[in-house]
């Protein structure tokens, strides 16, 4: 059965938080003994379950920085410090948080102290930090597996499908089209036939007439798959055919509206106008 599209991400979390507290368990065991006393079995297993639970809440912030800064391309090492940076930002706030639950929940104080949370950051905040990044480390490497696996599987179609076409024209016939990968089923869109693209989660929804395709992968991603001569971006968001823009007139911010030749209407972003009008007067 397939999991909900919220659930997934938050039981995913969960297990990998709950399968790093546990690898960590013992060490605490240890010291704690070294220390004089032992922890108490049920008190330490409910520490470990909020914990989990804590860090899964921060789970879907984590995919969403995963989804805007993929590691790939000319801006890589730009998007890997934005992970860093999101992910030191994290960790002081699940940190934050666990100190006030625990001064809640043991304490029986409405906020810890600032030498607790000070101790906290001083103790925690490095391991966590790595905790986040090689979660991060971790979808990044699943996805990119996904989306080689899903290339070479629509290239090898692609090429059985052209077998008796020369050469030339089978190359030109691939780049023409998009492989769509759904259930187990494999199709193609012609890029021509592409109004517009736009992201929807985690997917880049083919507006193709009234049709909408959906494609897991970045905008980004699928971008670099295009005709560069035959799309341009007009927002971080959304990607249009030069050839279906009917008319584009500016608004007093700096934006512009669009009107495709199909009555819809969209909105080109300040930072992309001068390259549409460009790419649109050279079509």
């Amino acid at each position: 059965m397939r999991l909900p599209g919220w659930l997934a991400p938050l039981l995913y979390g969960f297990a990998y938080w709950l399968a790093f507290l546990l690898v960590l368990e013992p060490d605490n065991v240890l010291r704690a003994s070294q220390q004089g006393h032992a922890l108490p079995i049920g008190l330490e297993a409910a520490r470990i379950v909020v914990a989990a639970l804590l860090g899964a809440v921060a789970t879907p912030v984590l995919l969403l920085l995963t989804d805007r800064f993929p590691v790939v391309g000319a801006h890589r090492w730009r998007h890997a410090a934005f992970h860093l940076a999101g992910n030191v930002c994290v960790a002081f706030a699940l940190i934050l948080v666990s100190c006030f639950l625990a001064a809640w929940g043991f304490e029986g104080q409405p906020a810890p102290s600032l030498a607790e949370v000070r101790s906290q950051l001083t103790s925690n905040w490095t391991l966590l930090v790595f905790a986040l990044s090689a979660f991060t480390a971790i979808v990044h490497m699943i996805r990119f597996v996904r989306h080689t696996d899903a290339q070479t599987t629509g290239v090898a179609d692609a090429m059985a499908d052209v077998a008796v076409a020369d050469d030339g024209e089978a190359d030109a016939e691939r780049v023409a089209r998009i492989a769509i990968k759904t259930g187990g089923r494999l199709r193609f869109v012609q890029q021509a036939n592409i109004d517009w693209v736009e992201t929807q989660g985690n997917y880049v929804a083919l507006h193709v007439g009234a049709n909408v395709q959906l494609l897991r992968k970045t905008l980004t991603e699928f971008e670099a798959e295009l005709e560069a001569d035959r799309f341009v971006r007009i927002h971080r968001r959304m990607i249009i055919a030069v050839d279906r823009i009917d008319e584009m007139k500016p608004l007093p911010n700096g934006d512009a509206a669009l009107r495709l030749k199909d009555g819809q209407e969209l909105r080109v972003s300040r930072r992309y106008r001068e390259d549409v009008v460009r790419r649109w007067s050279r079509s």
